[in-house]
C-alpha cells in the first residue's frame, strides 16, 4: 500500500463492480467518504488480480494509471491509495522496456498459434478430400435447416455439424464406436472456433438428420450432464445444451 495519509488505517474490503474499472475505483473512493473519518478508512478491492487501496482523497486517475501498470506487469502491486503524481524518467523507461518485451512475447505467441491453426487446417482439408458425404436420413429437415441458416452464425453451426459427422464417419467405417471417437472428432472439426451453444445446436441438428444422430445425442447428453439431467434428456428425446447448464450446489 502506497503512502496512506494517516497511520494505522482501518482496511475495509469492498466487493462491487460498476462496469468500467474507473467507475469502480471512483465508487471505492466515494465509499471512503461515507465511512467514519475517525477510523482512518481505506477501502481495498482486488481488480483483475491487483489489490487496489483508496482513501477519500485518492485520485482516481492516478490509481487507474498504476492499476494499468500493474496489470501489464510494469510494476508489482498493490496500488494506491496515493500514487506519485508524475512518473520518473527511470519509471517511464522501465515501463517502455517491459511493454516492448510484452509486445514481442505477444507476437511470438500469436505466430505459434497461427502456425498451429494452419497445420490443423491443412490436416482437416486433407481428410475432407476423402471423407464420405454426410449420411442423411431426413433430407427434408436437413435442407430446411441449411436454408434457414444462411447467416455467418447459423451457417457456421451447420457447417460444423456436417464436418463433425463426416469425420466421425471415417472412424465408424473402421469399426470404431461413436462414443470412442466423437469427442476427438468434435475438436478436429472445430477449425473456425465454436461456442458451447453452437456445439449443442450441432448435436441437436445431427440428432434429427444424421444416420448416427441418435447415438450421438445419447452420448452427448451423458457426457454433458452435471447430475442426472442427461439421463432424463435421453429418455424424453431432448438434447442438453452445455451453454445453458448451471450447477447449483
Amino acid at each position: 500500500m502506497q503512502n496512506p495519509s494517516s497511520p494505522n488505517p482501518t482496511i475495509v474490503k469492498s466487493g462491487f463492480y460498476f462496469g468500467l474499472l474507473v467507475d469502480t475505483v471512483q465508487k471505492m473512493i466515494e465509499l471512503c467518504g461515507q465511512l467514519d473519518i475517525k477510523c482512518n478508512p481505506v477501502v481495498m478491492q482486488n481488480l483483475n488480480g491487483v489489490d487496489v487501496y483508496v482513501e477519500r482523497t485518492s485520485n482516481a486517475n492516478l490509481i487507474m494509471r498504476d492499476l494499468h501498470r500493474a496489470q501489464n506487469r510494469y510494476i508489482a502491486g498493490p496500488v494506491g491509495p496515493h500514487p506519485a503524481e508524475a512518473l520518473s524518467i527511470q519509471e517511464l523507461a522501465n515501463d517502455a522496456e517491459i511493454e516492448a518485451e510484452n509486445n514481442k512475447k505477444a507476437k511470438e505467441a500469436s505466430a505459434v498459434y497461427m502456425a498451429k491453426a494452419r497445420a490443423k487446417r491443412d490436416i482437416f482439408d486433407a481428410k475432407m478430400l476423402t471423407a464420405p458425404e454426410i449420411e442423411i436420413i431426413d433430407m427434408e429437415v436437413w435442407q430446411s435447416t441449411k436454408d434457414k441458416n444462411l447467416d455467418g452464425y447459423g451457417g457456421g453451426i451447420v457447417a460444423y455439424a456436417e464436418w463433425w459427422a463426416r469425420l466421425m464417419q471415417i472412424e465408424i467405417a473402421k469399426g470404431k464406436q461413436l462414443a470412442d471417437i466423437a469427442d476427438a472428432a468434435s475438436h478436429e472439426a472445430d477449425i473456425e472456433g465454436i461456442t458451447g451453444f453452437m456445439y449443442g445446436a450441432a448435436v441437436s441438428i445431427l440428432s434429427k438428420v444424421w444416420k448416427h444422430g441418435e447415438d450421438l445425442r445419447r452420448w452427448h447428453n451423458l457426457k454433458t450432464q452435471i447430475r442426472n439431467e442427461g439421463e432424463g434428456a435421453n429418455e424424453n428425446g431432448g438434447t442438453l445444451n452445455p451453454a445453458l447448464l448451471t450447477f447449483v450446489a
